[in-house]
């Protein structure tokens, strides 16, 4: 795999980094009733260990919303949230002050799923407007767990064909919130070729 992107790659996928977080940060804006804005996103391809580490670690205990994705290409996607934002997100769409060792209940999972739903969405919606790719996800499904217990999962375990995850980390800022959030996507050699090749990198 190769380790350092060129200017032409990275201009590239920080573009759909770029359309996605546009498109999260308006239906979170709606969503949430408050106003957000979003930092440049940080867009890269890098190994699968090294995705577990940008998240905390394999131990790191995380919300992490799943959706397989098939179509044009084949794959999966993963969103991975702090718990303490998560516990923010839940707080503010259930408007219910959350302490900080209370458990989920299924209110609280609903809108994180749902919120991991709206982002995985839109940054797919930017890679099919990029590319023209039809992608299709699944249903999203929400996990509470260890890192490396998520992404042992075998809906993540198959689809890894070889060690290339595309991350995309997004930071979204409100008068009162800050959402800080992971998306990778796992797709096999086939697909990712076929998004090179209608990127152009």
């Amino acid at each position: 795999m190769k380790k350092r992107m060129d200017d032409m790659e990275l201009d590239v996928l920080t573009e759909i980094g770029t359309i996605g977080a546009g498109n999260a940060t308006t239906s979170l804006s709606v969503l949430l009733d408050s106003k957000l804005s979003m930092k440049m996103p940080k867009v890269s391809f890098m190994s699968f260990d090294d995705f577990v580490e940008s998240i905390g670690g394999a131990e790191n205990i995380i919300a992490g919303v799943m959706s397989n994705i098939t179509g044009g290409i084949n794959g999966f996607v993963l969103f991975a949230l702090d718990l303490r934002d998560a516990r923010r997100l839940a707080n503010r769409l259930c408007g219910i002050e959350l302490h900080e060792m209370n458990a989920f209940n299924a209110i609280d999972l609903s809108a994180i799923q749902e919120i991991g739903n709206i982002l995985i969405s839109s940054y797919l919606s930017s890679i099919e407007t990029l590319t023209g790719i039809n992608i299709r996800p699944s249903n999203p499904v929400l996990a509470i767990d260890m890192a490396g217990a998520i992404l042992s999962f075998p809906a993540v375990v198959n689809s890894r064909e070889h060690d290339e995850v595309l991350q995309i980390e997004s930071e979204f800022e409100g008068e009162d919130l800050s959402i800080d959030g992971h998306i990778m996507m796992i797709a096999d050699t086939e697909s990712y070729k076929i998004i090179r090749k209608r990127l152009g990198i």
